[in-house]
């Protein structure tokens, strides 16, 4: 990647040079999935949570067509309260960079961004996958491909509730991409505490953990690992509650004919309303919850 795109906060570059704990955060979440004023509040806090368990935070975006890593306060202020931030996965991160614009990146473009630049550790609410009409749509979030061919360590909550769980966990191991608990022996349900489906391994302290991560790195071992971490027990939500939300919520898009790039913050909108921001709380809470884990995950990885 040509560095003379991207601007790179000075602490982030030290850390790079010196090899020290990074943790890299999307920006997606402040411009398309979380509300105003909300947005800004989950990234300031994001942010905190990384640097107060160890580790240096790297908010990525593009800004006026330049790659940032390592948001200000006024950068992020512009992706939360600016109404035409585009939203950009690795398809179109060229167009947003050669058409000088504002755009948030999602999982896939802050991968590939951060992976370039030597950043292992990424948090982050929950991964895209295979969408609920996938079978007539085709409709696969990039997300799945990223982490197939870009190794990263990713700690998220797993795939986000609207999409088809069980698909995108099948999808995962069929891309190879390894599936693996942080206390926790199955996969989370975004908003809901875990599914049924059975992680490839539960790691239950981060010195375990971080020696399964070396021993993949001895043997060469490409793509990314999802290092699943549920919504805190207290702000989770019943699975058969969650369910009926989203299928009222998809009723309705239909209706609206809201379909691509617009469905997800369209659900997410409608759920919140539907479960009295039920469901913002506790996606606020599991992605600072995630941003602390990833600090203190990433900072004793690279104290060993």
């Amino acid at each position: 990647m040509d560095k003379s795109l991207i601007d790179i906060d000075t602490s982030i570059q030290t850390a790079l040079n010196d090899k020290k704990s990074i943790v890299a955060l999307e920006s997606t979440l402040i411009s398309h999935g979380l509300p105003y004023p909300e947005n800004i509040k989950v990234a300031q806090e994001s942010i905190n949570a990384v640097e107060e368990s160890g580790s240096i935070s790297a908010s990525i975006a593009v800004i006026n067509g330049r790659i940032k890593v390592g948001l200000n306060k006024n950068e992020i202020n512009i992706l939360a309260e600016s109404k035409n931030v585009e939203k950009v996965s690795r398809h179109n991160l060229a167009i947003a960079i050669n058409n000088k614009i504002n755009a948030a990146t999602t999982v896939a473009s802050t991968m590939y961004i951060a992976s370039n630049i030597g950043i292992k550790f990424f948090a982050t609410g929950g991964i895209g996958g295979v969408h609920l009409d996938a079978k007539n749509t085709f409709d696969i979030s990039a997300d799945l491909t990223e982490l197939s061919k870009t190794t990263m360590y990713v700690i998220c909550s797993g795939a986000k509730t609207i999409l088809d769980l069980d698909k995108t966990f099948e999808k995962l191991e069929t891309l190879g991409v390894s599936r693996i608990g942080f206390n926790t022996d199955f996969m989370p349900g975004f908003y809901y505490y875990q599914t049924n489906k059975k992680v490839d391994h539960n790691y239950t302290n981060i010195d375990d953990l971080n020696n399964y991560l070396k021993t993949r790195e001895k043997i060469g071992q490409e793509g990314s690992v999802l290092l699943f971490n549920p919504v805190p027990k207290n702000k989770a939500i019943e699975k058969e509650i969650i369910v009926e939300w989203i299928k009222d919520s998809v009723k309705k898009a239909n209706i609206n004919l809201i379909e691509g790039k617009n469905l997800t913050p369209y659900l997410l909108t409608e759920i919140a309303r539907l479960s009295k921001s039920k469901t913002l709380e506790a996606n606020m809470d599991l992605i600072i919850n995630n941003a602390r884990i990833a600090g203190q995950i990433a900072s004793n990885y690279y104290k060993n």
